[in-house]
Parts: C-alpha cells; sequence; structure tokens
C-alpha cells in the first residue's frame, strides 16, 4: 500500500529539489517527461540526475551512476514513478532494485499505459518502501509534465 502520511518536511525538500532538476530537462524529452531524481543516505545527497534528452538516459540512471555503489540502501525522490518497460532504455525501476535503494519516494504516478502502475509494483516486490509525496509537490509534478500527463491519460482510454 502506498502510504502519503509518513513524509516529512526534508522528504518534500528533496522532492522540490528533484522538481528543480527536472525542469532543467523541459523542452528536450518529448515524447518523454522531463523528469528528476535526487539519491539521499544519512541526510547527505550522494547523486542526482535529470531526463536531458529523448534517447538518452533517464534521470534514475544518472543519479544512480552519480551515487555509485553508495546508493545501497538509500532513498530517492524521482519526480515521476519509475519507467517499466523496455524502450529506448532499460527500465529504470529495475535499475533502482538493481543498486540497493530502500526507499523511493514519487513525485506523481505515470499514466503511461506502459508504465501505470507497474513500476511501483516492481519496486515494491523487492521489498523497497514506496511512497507518493502527494501535496504541492505532486501537484508540481503534474504541472511541470502537463501534456506528457495529458497525452498519456487519453492513450490510457
Amino acid at each position: 500500500m502506498l502510504q502519503f502520511s509518513l513524509l516529512n518536511k526534508e522528504d518534500r525538500q528533496y522532492m522540490q529539489h528533484a522538481l528543480d532538476l527536472a525542469a532543467r530537462g523541459l523542452g528536450k524529452t518529448h515524447p518523454n517527461p522531463a523528469v528528476g531524481c535526487v539519491i539521499l543516505i544519512d541526510g547527505k545527497v550522494i547523486g542526482e540526475g535529470f531526463h536531458p534528452e529523448a534517447g538518452k538516459p533517464h534521470a534514475e540512471v544518472y543519479a544512480l551512476r552519480a551515487a555509485g555503489q553508495a546508493s545501497a540502501g538509500a532513498t530517492a525522490y524521482v519526480t515521476l514513478e519509475p519507467c517499466n518497460h523496455f524502450g529506448r532504455t532499460p527500465p529504470c525501476s529495475r535499475a533502482l532494485v538493481a543498486a540497493g535503494v530502500k526507499r523511493v519516494v514519487i513525485g506523481i504516478e505515470d499514466p503511461n499505459p506502459l508504465v501505470g502502475g507497474a513500476g511501483i509494483k516492481t519496486l515494491q516486490a523487492a521489498g523497497i518502501e514506496v511512497e507518493l509525496v502527494g501535496g504541492a509537490e505532486e501537484e508540481k509534478a503534474y504541472i511541470l509534465n502537463e501534456k506528457f500527463m495529458e497525452r498519456m491519460k487519453a492513450q490510457g482510454q
């Protein structure tokens, strides 16, 4: 079950940082969304990244590369549910599992019919704690990729 209530001010600050990173990719990622990721362990940012353009690795991959082996046991803040399918890049959900993160805080669920909750299920099946940020940060995550979100919702109907 996804939870909202356990999030604290620090979680919201790191999600805001991930949203700021995601904004760096705006206008360059179509048909993909602009996504940001921050990886934290023991109160310290050890990796961060954003999706710079379509066809390049996703935000989670850049953040995990920066964190290296230190990502084991870490918390990842991702502005959009990690993808769970093979496209031009492999699934980010599986990359987070392979890296050994223990917790993933997600800005908003991905309405893409190829993802649509499957990324969350993959993380949870691996024993990773998954939480949705909710509130103002969720709204910002939606607005950041509003055209993508609406297009994906239309495809899913």
